[in-house]
């Protein structure tokens, strides 16, 4: 009987509970969307030329929760001067970047203002600092791009993801005014970024012997290629023809925020077929990534590369 009452008062807390909770999510949730719809008109007026008369809103075709605001220079609305757009691109290094951005009828920008960024505090959050801003002034929103894509956006110092993710947000912006004036997507509207190649470029050719006998023990004199790969295993041997360890690579491949690594890392190995390390390692390839932030993806690549290598001596051995 007592667990009879217990079952049934802690169903009548939860029951009440779950109305309160309801009931604050009602209200709460009206303020939050009023606050974002008060943020976004003021954001609207802020990217907006001051000589404005009129203000019209409009949903995008493609996604009617996206409101498109249309300012015009007379009061009766038949000269469009230009319009405020939410661009989103869910390329930033935090998160979703949203930012509101002006354009006039060719696509030039006037400014942006941000919504919303969850960016890295001191570096990606000054995707809003005049400095950053303010090179977007002017210039056409179609093919944006920072300069390592070939563009001429200088991205925020140790933030360019971040500065990616602005230009991905005013293409997106361009493509709902595009759809709004029913004009087909632009096929070219970005330029085409460089394939991407998280191996880089090579260092030094890992199939020389002089280099692999430079990872042998003292008193070897040859180190043969054991095969014809870019990377093979090398055999090292001293004047009387006994073996006196090996040089191979090892290859790990990481993911980090800006994109994949892959680490190329030529080891020496004893006689025993064990990784040594005196001589150090040596990393074969400069990968083909930006580094920044990527402290932890290299040190993981740099660990699979080493596990790797030990993997290819346990091979060698049987």
């Amino acid at each position: 009987m007592k667990i009879l009452k217990l079952v049934l008062s802690l169903t009548i807390i939860s029951a009440v509970c779950a109305a309160v909770l309801a009931v604050v999510n009602d209200i709460t949730k009206a303020r939050i969307e009023n606050l974002a719809a008060l943020k976004a008109n003021n954001a609207a007026k802020a990217v907006l030329p001051k000589d404005v008369k009129a203000i019209d809103t409009r949903a995008d075709p493609a996604d009617k929760s996206v409101q498109i605001f249309v300012a015009y220079s007379d009061d009766a609305k038949k000269t469009v001067v230009g319009y405020a757009v939410p661009g989103t691109s869910a390329n930033g290094y935090g998160g979703d970047v949203r930012l509101m951005i002006g354009l006039d009828p060719a696509r030039k920008i006037f400014s942006y203002q941000v919504l919303a960024a969850n960016e890295t505090p001191g570096l990606g959050a000054k995707l809003g600092d005049a400095d950053f801003s303010g090179q977007f002034a002017g210039k056409s929103a179609n093919g944006l791009a920072v300069k390592k894509d070939g563009g001429d956006i200088d991205a925020i110092t140790g933030a360019t993801i971040t500065s990616r993710a602005v230009c991905d947000a005013i293409a997106d912006a361009v493509a709902r005014v595009d759809r709004l004036e029913g004009k087909p997507p632009a096929a070219d509207a970005q330029p085409a970024k460089p394939a991407a190649n998280p191996e880089g470029e090579l260092l030094f050719n890992p199939a020389d012997p002089q280099e692999a006998l430079k990872m042998m023990p003292k008193g070897t004199v040859t180190a043969t290629p054991l095969s014809a790969d870019l990377f093979p295993i090398f055999e090292g041997k001293d004047a009387n023809g006994k073996t006196t360890g090996y040089a191979l690579v090892g290859t790990g491949k990481a993911h980090g925020p800006n994109g994949d690594i892959v680490l190329h890392v030529l080891y020496g190995a004893q006689a025993a077929r064990t990784l040594s390390f005196n001589p150090p390692p040596r990393t074969v390839n400069k990968p083909g990534v930006e580094m920044t932030d990527m402290e932890d993806a290299q040190r993981k690549a740099f660990n699979l590369a080493m596990q790797d290598a030990a993997a290819k001596l346990k091979q060698l051995a049987r």
